[in-house]
Order: C-alpha cells, then sequence, then structure tokens
C-alpha cells in the first residue's frame, strides 16, 4: 500500500483480486439440459458364434498340448467347451456342435480340431 500525495493507491495484487471477482462474476451458469426422452443407444458387442469355428484354431497345430492351450483354443474356436481326443479313435457319435474336439497323438502333439 503506497500513498502519494495523500491518495491511496492499491497494489497490484489489490488490483488482481478485484479484477478476477468481477470476472467470476460474469461468467454465465451452466446451461441445464432438458430431460428429454433421447436417450443414445447403448454399446452393442458382437455375438458369439452359434456354432464352433474349428478353423480358427490352426495356430495350435503342432503344439504340445496343455490346460492353457486347450482353454485358448476353446475360446478362439467359440465353443462352449473342449476335450482332446486321440488322433487314433473314431468320432464320438453324439454330436455337440458346441464342443471343441482336439486331436492330439500319443506324445500329447495336436494333430488336428474339429467341431462336434
Amino acid at each position: 500500500m503506497r500513498i502519494t500525495n495523500g491518495r491511496y493507491r492499491p497494489g497490484l495484487p489489490a488490483v488482481a483480486l478485484v479484477l478476477g471477482l468481477v470476472l467470476a462474476g460474469c461468467q454465465a451458469p451452466p446451461a441445464d439440459r432438458p430431460l428429454t426422452s433421447e436417450v443414445p443407444e447403448p454399446p452393442s458387442f458382437v455375438t458369439p458364434p452359434e456354432t464352433c469355428q474349428a478353423a480358427s484354431v490352426r495356430f495350435g497345430l503342432g503344439l504340445r498340448i496343455s490346460q492353457q492351450l486347450l482353454e485358448e483354443m476353446r475360446q478362439r474356436a467359440g465353443a462352449r467347451m473342449a476335450r482332446t481326443v486321440l488322433a487314433t479313435e473314431p468320432a464320438d457319435p453324439a454330436q455337440d456342435m458346441m464342443r471343441l474336439n482336439v486331436q492330439v497323438e500319443p506324445t500329447g502333439r495336436v494333430v488336428g480340431a474339429y467341431c462336434g
């Protein structure tokens, strides 16, 4: 605070404070959104396949079967369940199109896959 020739001269901080208060009072309140029934659509998700897709598990051919590999193959095929069968066994007559059958050799190497 400085007094010059008997007059009071406010300092720079006081001017900045007054200017800030004036500008804050000039701001308009946010516009309210009117209440309407127009609601945006919820996000859509990819629908799961209706049947098992055995072609999508080719990445596993030649690998040694493990629980993690079998689960990943099941998920990629979109199957409800998966199982291993020996490649030398005949196909099971009970067909379930949402089941992935992974054919393995006796050594555990994956040699094929089919749905059913």
